[in-house]
């Protein structure tokens, strides 16, 4: 029989070494497998899988660490939410089509003028004033003549201005050419003097148009600037007529002076308008129709012309088709007119109303 200490003694080394050997290679089969492992989450053959990981511990670090709401990050303001897009683009929208709306140039609620020194103007159109209702798609023109036609029949009257400007004139050719009526001037004022010079032609054309067969109207050039001096003014004209038939307008005639200074410089509209009054007023109560002369600039910007509502206006704009918004009822086209029976240049007219039928 063997006894225990020989065992201990002889054997007992072995299984000791054994079992060291083997809890050593059993730490490094673990360890080697803790290091294939990191290996494999440290390839780059899956970088997405580490950025979720990333990502998802820096979120977690938020969500338990922060009381930050994403309002509070600044790089939110960047990206506006779809609703608060959408009400960017509506008042962008809006905005353009205000501005749009809002354009003098296609609005219809106002029109240009320009002024004396060549700039323009943006006048805002009075809604409380009457407008015209000319459809100008009815103007024939043939050799600079005007033919307005409306319900497919000639509701217009050709005319021209005679003065001291047209020396030679074949009264009996200008029938001929279709010429219904004739404005003739009987005087005008000095604009540096101030005193009412007689037309010297005047006795002569209205003889020939009335022989002619034409109607005839009459208009004085003023530089009046007092109510006085336009009721003078008018008298003047008056006394002129005699007994010569008038059968258009009396029409009142202002002016500035091209190139140089009138007497009227100094005017206020509110001025201007009552002396052109109390030359129509006058005009009236002699039984004739008085007529207010003007270009666009000065109907509209020189005196107040809501004063002449009960007034016919002969409108001078060169154009082919006028833009004066409110009502006139004849209208000064050119001022470089040629028509056969008068040599040189001569203002030609269109008239909307039939007056001689009044």
């Amino acid at each position: 029989m063997r006894q225990t200490n020989d065992y201990e003694d002889n054997s007992g080394g072995l299984p000791l070494i054994g079992m060291a050997l083997g809890v050593s290679f059993f730490v490094l089969l673990i360890l080697l497998l803790v290091v294939s492992l990191n290996k494999k989450n440290s390839s780059p053959s899956r970088p997405q899988a580490a950025a979720v990981s990333s990502e998802e511990e820096d979120t977690t670090d938020y969500l338990a660490g922060s009381n930050l709401v994403a309002s509070d990050l600044g790089f939110w303001d960047m990206y506006p939410p779809e609703e608060e897009t959408s009400t960017v683009t509506e008042e962008k929208t809006q905005e353009e089509e205000t501005t749009t709306e809002e354009d003098p140039a296609t609005d219809g609620k106002h029109v240009q003028v320009t002024l004396r020194d060549g700039t323009t103007e943006w006048l805002e159109i009075n809604p409380k004033w009457k407008r015209n209702t000319y459809d100008f798609s009815n103007l024939v023109s043939k050799n600079n003549l005007l033919k307005y036609y409306a319900d497919g029949k000639q509701a217009s009257y050709l005319g021209i201005d005679l003065s001291r400007y047209q020396k030679e004139v074949n009264y009996g050719a200008l029938k001929n050419e279709g010429i219904d009526f004739c404005m003739i001037r009987v005087g005008a004022r000095g604009y540096e003097t101030g005193t009412i010079q007689a037309d010297d032609m005047f006795e002569t054309h209205i003889a020939g148009v009335t022989q002619a067969g034409i109607d005839v109207g009459l208009y004085f050039y003023s530089q009046a600037i007092t109510e006085a001096e336009a009721v003078e003014e008018a008298n003047y004209l008056l006394s002129r007529i005699g007994t010569h038939k008038i059968t258009y307008p009396i029409a009142f005639d202002m002016e500035y002076v091209e190139n140089d200074t009138a007497r009227i410089e100094t005017l206020t509209n509110s001025e201007r308008t009552k002396i052109a009054l109390a030359f129509l007023k006058r005009i009236e109560e002699a039984g004739y129709t008085g007529m207010l002369y003007g270009n666009k600039e000065w109907l509209l910007k020189r005196i107040d012309l809501s004063q002449f509502e009960e007034y016919d206006i002969w409108l001078a704009q060169e154009a082919d088709i006028p833009d004066y918004p409110y009502t006139y009822s004849m209208w000064q086209y050119s001022r470089k007119g040629e028509i056969y029976g008068i040599d040189g240049y001569v203002d030609l007219n269109i008239s909307f109303v039939d007056y001689s039928a009044r």
